[in-house]
């Protein structure tokens, strides 16, 4: 028997934000018949499984419907909601183990809802980009709609690389249709997960910076939440265009995500500058646990 838990991460209200089911119970299943249970719910899934370190809450591994991801932070905060709600814990802080190594983690309650942020990695920015004029195919707009004033098209990863496009406003990023073909090309072309276009100009909520979020071939063409992405955003506008958001050498932003697919989400993400480098990040948010159901392994495959 397994437990599936279904979780809503980042949502700005209860049927909105990503949303992400836990397998619990699965230590018997192969990488195969993980990667089989995603493909079957349709959205990245997330196993919950017995650490390998006794120091360690869990060890979690991730799939989306076409493969095994090395980190999902939306999973991640889904799944130390769940935890602290079953060890009826109102905050933690400790480690989980994932395909990149430990990754701290912690949660507190505020304002009545759990808190979680989830620790990432130092930013590497790519010097292998694509163009302008390769990105605007893509996304079927002017090169006009950029506003390379923040800062350039280029590929950032605190985790796994995302590619940050900077928009002049929101309607146009509401607005876009991507050539997917075309997108999931230069993604290989340039070594990059997926595209993120952001304006810091939002029009659907209150947020310091609204973004999209377009996945490499990961079973589905757009994602409503992404803690990667908006990790790695964070970093970038902390390094190219920090303004007044830095506060005690931590740049913090409130990231808008989802609104044009109906799911309007809510991260929140932060920088800690030293000495001119960026050398913590961080990102996280809230989860909503909407249904646990016990069922047999048998029945999922």
């Amino acid at each position: 028997m397994a437990t599936v838990v279904q979780t809503n991460v980042f949502g700005m209200t209860a049927d909105s934000g990503n949303p992400c089911p836990l397998v619990l119970g699965g230590e018997s299943l192969t990488s195969e018949q993980m990667q089989q249970i995603a493909a079957r719910f349709g959205v990245e899934t997330a196993f919950i499984l017995s650490p390998d370190r006794p120091t360690s809450l869990f060890k979690l591994r991730y799939f989306v419907p076409n493969h095994e991801m090395s980190m999902c932070v939306h999973a991640t905060v889904g799944a130390v909601s769940y935890w602290c709600m079953s060890q009826q814990r109102n905050q933690i802080q400790g480690t989980i183990e994932t395909s990149l190594g430990e990754v701290k983690v912690r949660a507190q309650e505020k304002h009545g809802r759990l808190q979680v942020t989830v620790n990432q990695f130092p930013p590497v920015f790519s010097e292998k980009n694509p163009t302008p004029t390769e990105v605007a195919q893509a996304l079927k707009i002017s090169e006009e709609a950029f506003d390379l004033s923040v800062g350039p098209i280029q590929s950032v990863s605190t985790a796994r690389p995302k590619l940050m496009i900077p928009l002049r406003n929101g309607n146009t990023l509401q607005r876009l249709e991507p050539d997917f073909a075309l997108l999931w090309e230069l993604c290989d072309r340039y070594g990059t997960t997926g595209f993120y276009p952001f304006t810091l100009r939002p029009q659907s909520a209150p947020c310091d910076v609204e973004a999209r979020q377009f996945p490499n071939q990961v079973g589905y063409n757009e994602d409503p939440a992404t803690g990667v992405a908006a990790c790695a955003l964070g970093a970038y506008l902390a390094f190219y265009s920090p303004s007044h958001r830095q506060q005690n050498r931590r740049y913090a932003y409130t990231v808008g995500q989802g609104f044009a697919m109906g799911r309007p989400s809510l991260l929140e993400t932060a920088g800690i500058v030293s000495r001119k480098r960026i050398t913590q990040t961080y990102v996280g948010g809230t989860a909503i646990i909407s249904q646990m159901k016990e069922v047999a392994l048998q029945s999922l495959l």
